[in-house]
């Protein structure tokens, strides 16, 4: 089935070597700096439905889908004690069996024969709604605040908010917060209390085991290797992540036939040098790093997740 992974993990570490090119533990070739070790290398392709050690601490696609529509919920409410009736636009949130489908970059064949580049997602995508009538000023207002409020001024948590007593602007008797009533609503759902870990904690430590995993001896060896490959087919390219970039395909040529062949022999490339088992492997070791580095942070983390679930599943119940 085409959301299966292919995982065939390699036992012996020679074979790994063989299969991947990975050392054992590898060096940046700084001194001191050890890259953390890999202990096998899975020969796979496509990466829809791969996880990492660092998803088990962010909300699954479900999840980030109740948690929009339980702010949404608390923006109409807001909205609604100042006077208005309001109902916030609809927000696709990527399907489970869809995540990670792109995070080394194109590697479906299937995907690269029938639209190049060019992301399914988008080319399948249905026509956005109508939102219907402008909001009028006084809404505006009421729901983002004042255009003039300093970034810096807004609450960073719910009891902060709550202690300034909001905005000198009032509808129905009521204080505008300060921030309107998106911030509020965010406030209430993401950082009711100061010491409430922030919640890109976990992306930005995603952010920096990629960043490492890009400077990698390994994964610049791997790289290398697909360069090579594309080379001998006729394209010049040496960044995988990179690859429309560097091949001049943009815009609507992301699905012209100029780009169907590039992206079939993209992909193609990457399966002879098993660039996304590589990828996959040093990346997950750099999360594991990062995990075990930030384990009570986390903990707070996955603890917090799920007293925000409660109460996003007591707002969209």
């Amino acid at each position: 089935m085409d959301h299966l992974l292919i995982r065939r993990h390699v036992a012996a570490v020679g074979a790994v070597l063989a299969l991947a090119g990975c050392s054992a533990t590898g060096t940046d070739g700084t001194a001191g700096n050890t890259e953390p070790p890999v202990s096998s290398t899975p020969a796979m392709l496509k990466t829809v439905g791969i996880s990492f050690p660092l998803d088990a601490y962010e909300a699954t696609p479900e999840q980030s889908d109740t948690l929009t529509r339980a702010q949404s919920t608390l923006t109409s409410q807001c909205m609604a004690q100042l006077g208005f009736t309001y109902r916030a636009p609809e927000q696709r949130i990527p399907s489970a069996n869809k995540s990670n489908a792109r995070v080394f970059g194109l590697s479906d064949p299937d995907t690269a024969a029938q639209y190049g580049y060019m992301n399914p997602g988008m080319a399948n995508a249905p026509e956005q709604p109508n939102p219907g009538s402008a909001l009028t000023e006084a809404e505006t207002l009421a729901l983002n605040g004042s255009n003039d409020l300093n970034p810096a001024d807004l609450p960073k948590n719910l009891d902060e908010a709550q202690k300034s007593g909001g905005s000198s602007v009032k509808f129905n008797g009521k204080p505008v917060p300060v921030g309107g009533c998106v911030r509020e609503s965010f406030l209430k759902l993401y950082a009711r209390k100061a010491n409430e870990v922030d919640i890109l904690f976990v992306f930005n430590l995603k952010g920096e085991a990629e960043s490492k995993t890009r400077e990698d001896s390994r994964v610049r060896a791997g790289n290398k290797r697909w360069s090579e490959c594309m080379s001998k087919v006729g394209y010049r390219a040496t960044d995988p992540m990179q690859a429309t970039k560097e091949l001049g395909i943009a815009g609507t040529e992301l699905s012209g036939p100029k780009a169907v062949a590039a992206a079939k022999a993209d992909v193609q490339c990457k399966q002879e040098v098993n660039l996304v088992g590589v990828h996959y492997a040093v990346t997950t070791a750099y999360q594991r790093q990062l995990a075990e580095k930030h384990v009570e942070t986390l903990a707070l983390v996955k603890e917090q997740l799920e007293s925000r679930l409660q109460l996003a599943a007591s707002l969209t119940h």
